[in-house]
């Protein structure tokens, strides 16, 4: 079960925090905009992802006038073991530490902690490219299948050779075999997450929001018989790209209701309640298979919500038994469900009695 019990952040944004200790249930933090509080979640998240959800350059993370950024938290990362994790990330690189041994495998270090968020950004899943899908049924598959790191990183290394032979303009060939062998290890063990996570959603969609029905197909990235026959029928234009056209890095899930295709037919509330939803089943996935409980952020996420909505998902996380993270200008909308209450104040935080 991952919780993080305490937290320390300096230099990253605007955040001034020497020491908090979290609830391991459900923790709201409050405040006027611009105080900080999408920043601490953001924190939270970099100890999870080394990513942030508001921005693809890191280096805006360090505070003006800062070489560094520094997130440090005391986490129990299963069963009654409990260690330090560090990330600083600072102009020159980044540093990761795990009960203060340096580490140098990044991988190793997201590893600990199974982080999920929810964000303004978070309807690009939906609305975004095929690259939004494949990021997210990747985590899925990280934290759920051991084998899976090493099978996406074998296949990442042979699609960039294949790449650097097109753009020498050199034959491919002789990268071919192996570039099919590990894109269809990638592609098979996308394919089993994604049914793990479609046989958990009916479950999620009947807690949270009953009238909905949603189905799910992996596209591999290739139409039409075998990886091989695909690539030489794009031979030729992959010469004048230079780049490899078919294959995992064009992989993409469709997303269907019983009245067509969920993008173009959902509105807006029902976007937000199907990724909430997604999000839910990606966690008990990972419970079920994995025994890994994963820490859930809401940045102003639940405002969104009609009442109704609102209920059923408090209720059904409430029986979940993760520990949650949110913020909000005003908590008193739902006052009854917080085990700790934190106010943010110019980058400070402190815990409200």
């Amino acid at each position: 079960m991952a919780v993080i019990q305490s937290l320390s952040v300096a230099n990253f944004r605007n955040l001034v925090i020497p020491e908090v200790e979290f609830s391991p249930q459900f923790n709201v933090l409050t405040g006027e905009n611009a105080a900080g509080k999408s920043s601490v979640l953001e924190a939270i998240l970099f100890l999870g992802t080394l990513k942030s959800f508001r921005t693809a350059n890191v280096q805006e993370l360090i505070a003006r006038d800062a070489s560094c950024a520094v997130v440090r938290a005391t986490a129990e990362v299963s069963d009654g073991l409990r260690c330090v994790l560090a990330a600083e990330r600072c102009k020159s690189g980044l540093r990761l530490r795990m009960n203060q041994e340096p580490l140098s495998r990044a991988s190793e270090f997201i590893a600990q902690l199974p982080i999920l968020a929810l964000h303004a950004q978070s309807d690009d899943l939906l609305l975004a490219g095929p690259d939004h899908r494949r990021r997210f049924l990747d985590r899925l598959a990280f934290y759920l299948l051991p084998e899976f790191f090493a099978q996406y990183a074998q296949f990442n290394r042979v699609l960039k050779q294949r790449n650097a032979a097109l753009k020498a303009r050199q034959s491919v060939h002789p990268w071919n075999e192996l570039f099919v062998r590990h894109a269809t290890n990638l592609s098979a063990a996308r394919a089993r997450a994604l049914a793990l996570l479609m046989a958990a959603l009916p479950g999620v969609l009947a807690a949270v929001s009953p009238q909905l029905q949603v189905s799910a197909e992996f596209h591999p990235g290739h139409s039409g018989g075998d990886l091989l026959e695909a690539l030489q029928r794009s031979a030729i234009r992959e010469q004048e790209l230079r780049q490899t056209l078919v294959g995992p890095h064009r992989a993409d899930i469709v997303l269907t209701t019983p009245e067509g295709p969920l993008k173009a037919l959902a509105s807006r509330g029902q976007i937000k309640v199907f990724v909430l939803a997604l999000t839910l089943a990606v966690a008990e996935v990972w419970r079920v298979h994995r025994a890994h409980r994963a820490i859930l952020l809401f940045d102003d996420f639940m405002t969104e919500l009609d009442g109704a909505h609102l209920s059923l998902v408090f209720e059904y996380l409430q029986s979940f038994g993760h520990q949650a993270f949110f913020t909000t200008v005003d908590a008193r909308s739902y006052p009854d469900h917080f085990a700790a209450r934190f106010v943010l104040r110019g980058g400070q935080l402190s815990s409200v009695v």
